[in-house]
């Protein structure tokens, strides 16, 4: 339904509604409980899943062991990609602006800026930003302002070497037609980091994976933590561009 009003005036009838008849409120919140039946349901028969791996560090156990070292209390902000997409499924959120996210705006490189936000905002909150190597690289200089302004935000890098959700599609939609997703070619994280006066942490194999997070976020100020994530991994399910949800590829 598409509402064309001064949005002050319709929210005050919305309220006035709610006040006339606070049970409607009350009914419509009991009628979504078979459709939450329904959702669960789903969830239980097709949970959200991964394959792991000895050998290399996967994107989905990054955000698990970031949820049991921060025991899912800290204030997220993601930049725009697969790893966002990784933060909603595996990092289960508890509180309400615990998450911060562009969401379809897609404005890569707002992971940073919106972590320095949140730590202005909540200082006493452990805040997380979870970046992609190709979006970090467009706001990276706010390392400066995060360190000038002693705001001790974490920021873990998933490092794929690639612009990894574009990547995804060229390979999963255009037979691997790979074009300008490549970008291999890039700083060193971790002497970027200690360059700006912050500290720069490494996780190259899933076994350095826990304590170079733990480290991280154990440290008082700034930190960037460099994670060397498997190359091509993909985020499920998905739903082709302008397919409905029934042709949703799960795997």
């Amino acid at each position: 339904m598409a509402l064309a009003a001064d949005v002050k005036q319709a929210l005050e009838v919305f309220l006035g509604m709610i006040d006339e008849d606070p049970g409607s409120l009350r009914h419509s919140v009991e009628t979504r409980e078979p459709w939450w039946d329904r959702i669960r349901a789903w969830q239980r028969s097709q949970p959200l899943r991964y394959e792991g791996s000895q050998q290399q560090i996967k994107p989905q156990s990054v955000i698990r062991e970031l949820h049991r070292l921060t025991k899912g209390d800290a204030i997220i902000t993601t930049d725009v990609g697969q790893h966002q997409m990784w933060v909603a499924q595996f990092y289960p959120f508890t509180k309400t602006r615990q998450l911060i996210t562009s969401g379809g705006l897609g404005a890569m490189g707002f992971g940073l800026p919106a972590a320095i936000g949140a730590q202005l905002a909540c200082p006493n909150e452990l805040v997380v930003a979870v970046v992609g190597d190709g979006g970090f690289q467009m706001t990276n200089q706010e390392l400066a302002t995060a360190v000038q302004y002693e705001l001790p935000v974490k920021i873990v890098v998933m490092n794929n070497g690639y612009l990894g959700m574009v990547r995804q599609w060229q390979e999963m939609f255009y037979d691997r037609t790979y074009s300008e997703v490549d970008i291999s070619v890039a700083p060193d994280f971790v002497k970027l980091a200690e360059a700006y006066g912050a500290a720069g942490f490494r996780a190259e194999r899933p076994e350095e994976l826990p304590h170079a997070l733990a480290a991280a976020l154990s440290h008082k100020g700034v930190a960037v933590i460099d994670v060397a994530v498997s190359k091509e991994e993909n985020v499920f399910p998905i739903v082709p561009a302008g397919a409905n949800a029934r042709d949703m590829i799960v795997q």
